[in-house]
């Protein structure tokens, strides 16, 4: 991503999560409270946004169109959201004491949760563009914080604060794709190093495919030059075979991988969405570290 503007990527989600809360099937998937604060981040919006914002006819028409790039990946967004949240609750039952956010972008996880769980620390790592816009808006509380890092050449280990004494779940979400392989490995054996005893790693990543090529399933070819002229290629991919393996060589097991198949079971179809199509390509991870 360029230095001075926040990801186009995370824009694009965070405006899809906006416009999807004004739909009759997807508001069923945007959480209470979701779309209120990426309002507040996104502001009241302009051109094409603004115009979807207040008219159905244009929202319809962007879906139509982002589904055209991506069969299925709104939906998709929406349901991987849903099913990290639901393990990240998970790891704070089982006795997690802090909630490490990297690269969240405009996600609010982090910031809903931590009115929810005052005794537990959040924080979110990224890029300071990305981060100045909600920071001005959402500000910091006393369990809630933002650290600046840029993924691509530093270690946590760096990162202030950061060490083995708390249980912490780390969420990575639509970020290792764009990292490469070295620089994914470093971060996993950071995660490995930091979560602690009751630690859990949750990250999504791109499934190569048999020909080695990465991306979403039936992407338009415009997708991949979009994301190369907004400079966010993707460029780390693993075959869910290998995938074990490479966490091992990290430190991290107790893999478990998380497709279209069962965010639709367990996800979609409770909320009576299942026939909704859903993007694959991205899988969501949820594994921790391996006991020494």
């Amino acid at each position: 991503m360029r230095d001075d503007t926040p990801s186009d990527t995370a824009t694009l989600v965070a405006r899809s999560m906006v416009l999807a809360a004004e739909d009759d099937g997807l508001r069923k998937l945007v959480e209470q409270g979701e779309a209120e604060t990426l309002r507040r981040i996104l502001g009241d919006g302009v051109g094409w946004f603004g115009l979807a914002r207040r008219q159905a006819w244009a929202r319809r028409l962007f879906f139509k169109v982002v589904d055209r790039m991506v069969p299925g990946i709104v939906p998709h967004y929406l349901a991987r959201k849903r099913w990290i949240e639901i393990a990240v609750r998970e790891a704070l039952a089982g006795g997690a004491a802090r909630v490490v956010v990297l690269g969240a972008g405009f996600d609010t996880l982090a910031w809903r949760l931590h009115g929810e769980f005052p005794e537990v620390e959040f924080l979110e790592l990224d890029h300071p563009a990305t981060q100045r816009v909600k920071r001005r808006v959402l500000g910091e509380a006393a369990n809630f914080s933002y650290g600046q890092v840029d993924l691509a050449l530093q270690s946590l280990a760096d990162s202030p604060g950061l060490d083995a004494s708390m249980s912490t779940v780390f969420v990575a979400e639509g970020l290792t794709m764009y990292l490469r392989e070295e620089r994914v490995a470093a971060l996993l054996r950071d995660f490995a190093a930091l979560a602690g005893p009751a630690g859990r790693v949750v990250f999504t990543f791109m499934e190569q495919n048999a020909a080695g090529s990465i991306g979403f399933r039936g992407q338009n070819p415009l997708v991949a030059a979009w994301l190369k002229l907004r400079s966010e290629p993707f460029l780390w991919g693993i075959r869910r075979d290998r995938l074990p393996g490479f966490l091992a060589s990290c430190g991290l097991g107790n893999v478990e991988v998380i497709d279209e198949v069962r965010l639709r079971d367990e996800i979609l179809a409770p909320r009576g969405l299942g026939e909704i199509r859903l993007a694959s390509g991205e899988c969501v991870c949820l594994c921790s570290p391996i006991a020494k």
